[in-house]
């Protein structure tokens, strides 16, 4: 792993939303479609225990994943710190708690945690918090950032370190840390899949600008679907994508 020791900011940065006044933070949400691609992408990769079910998002942040899982799952909550995305959910008509405890004992179905895992500061007691809330044979989906990311491990890039190694990322994960860490906690039927979330346009841009956000019509002109498949088939090859996805089970009992 890469282990970011001495950072914690406390749980107040995210009640109030300070996280996503971070500048860089900032301008990579604003000016990318990324959050949009990727409710859609979950939505239609885990639709199978999504359908249906009782599910959670652990750090649902705005909850869009949320609302629409809504349309087919048999209910959905949230667990959100930031006080105004709560409100929001609330308002429409989505549960959402600011910790595990105001969720049922073995009630879920699925619990998913998106881009969450690697900011808590206790992760493997919040396995174990969340195995408790899960229905025996539940299941748990996380999607983290890698920590052999090309970009970091192939291209020892020094402004991307200096942009994903921030004080809100505490613990990048490899395939085997994740998988380790999910098997102390007590889950089985463990899988860690290696998963490339951004387009080749992306390292195109890291390597000239020097930063996210940016839009470039030359280097989006390569992400076309074969093109990127092929980048995405390398990354995996390599270990190297920029993103991890696990998916266990709690045992039955």
């Amino acid at each position: 792993v890469i282990f970011i020791d001495g950072y914690y900011v406390g749980d107040e940065v995210y009640t109030n939303g300070g996280y996503h006044k971070d500048l860089l933070t900032c301008s990579l949400i604003k000016k990318s479609e990324q959050p949009s691609i990727d409710n859609e992408r979950r939505f239609k990769q885990f639709l199978n225990i999504i359908k249906d079910s009782q599910i959670a998002d652990f750090g649902c942040g705005d909850g869009k994943f949320l609302m629409k899982a809504k349309q087919v799952s048999q209910s959905v909550l949230g667990v959100e710190l930031q006080t105004s995305h709560i409100n929001h959910l609330r308002k429409a008509d989505i549960p959402c708690h600011n910790s595990l405890d105001g969720i049922r004992d073995h009630s879920l179905d699925t619990c998913f945690m998106f881009h969450v895992f690697e900011h808590l500061p206790d992760p493997l007691q919040t396995l174990l918090d969340i195995r408790c809330k899960l229905k025996n044979g539940g299941n748990i989906v996380i999607e983290v950032p890698h920590a052999r990311d090309f970009l970091l491990e192939g291209l020892k890039l020094a402004a991307f370190k200096e942009f994903t190694l921030w004080s809100q990322h505490l613990i990048l994960h490899t395939r085997v840390s994740l998988h380790r860490i999910l098997h102390l906690a007590g889950y089985i039927n463990i899988s860690v899949d290696p998963f490339q979330r951004y387009p080749l346009s992306n390292h195109f841009n890291w390597l000239s600008h020097g930063k996210p956000g940016v839009k470039d019509a030359l280097f989006e002109s390569f992400d076309n679907p074969d093109l990127l498949q092929s980048y995405s088939d390398v990354m995996a090859h390599l270990d190297m994508t920029d993103t991890l996805i696990a998916t266990a089970q709690v045992p039955n009992c």
